[in-house]
């Protein structure tokens, strides 16, 4: 984690000053104001980004434990950032909707279907899915990630624990895997 202040966020796009840089994740710039983020740069300039929004609510940026860069999430969309650079090192998905930092470094993303886990240098990986549509309450404890799936299909339980084992990478419960081994139920021998 940098001792200096390498970013801010910003409520709106600066009326003055050098002109912003559009951000997205396929490189195509646009021109509506998304998510504001002034990045400071070593060498005391500053230059300000606009980044393409997603499709939820949750925006932020979190600074990363063993890499100088940061994870700038636009309104669910991921961006991985040098404040040197004014290009994505990488940019996916545009639906997630929280974050949780653990206590080694890890960030934590959840989405509606999975969870996407940084590493404190900056790789990442997904989970198997783990939700039909929607996943809440997540909570990170001992390696552990639990939380709720959402299960469309029974109505009498419509959201179904889960646990999440970072280091096996293994999973229990959960809603998309609930019916692998059921019988359908036109199979009647």
């Amino acid at each position: 984690m940098s001792t200096t202040k390498c970013f801010e966020i910003l409520d709106a796009l600066p009326a003055y000053g050098p002109m912003y840089i559009p951000i997205s994740a396929n490189g195509i710039p646009f021109y509506s104001e998304g998510f504001v983020v002034r990045f400071f740069k070593s060498d005391k300039t500053e230059w300000v980004a606009n980044f393409r929004p997603g499709c939820t609510d949750f925006k932020g940026v979190f600074e990363l434990v063993n890499s100088p860069n940061l994870l700038v999430l636009a309104n669910g969309t991921c961006y991985i950032m040098n404040p040197e650079k004014t290009k994505p090192i990488k940019a996916f998905g545009e639906g997630f909707t929280e974050a949780i930092q653990t206590e080694n470094g890890q960030i934590i993303l959840q989405d509606q279907t999975d969870l996407t886990i940084i590493e404190p240098n900056a790789e990442y990986w997904t989970t198997e899915r783990i939700s039909w549509d929607g996943i809440k309450n997540i909570e990170f404890e001992n390696g552990i990630i639990k939380g709720l799936a959402y299960d469309p299909i029974d109505d009498a339980n419509e959201w179904v624990e889960f646990s999440y084992n970072i280091k096996s990478k293994f999973l229990i419960g959960g809603s998309y895997h609930r019916y692998d081994n059921k019988k359908p139920w036109w199979k009647i021998w």
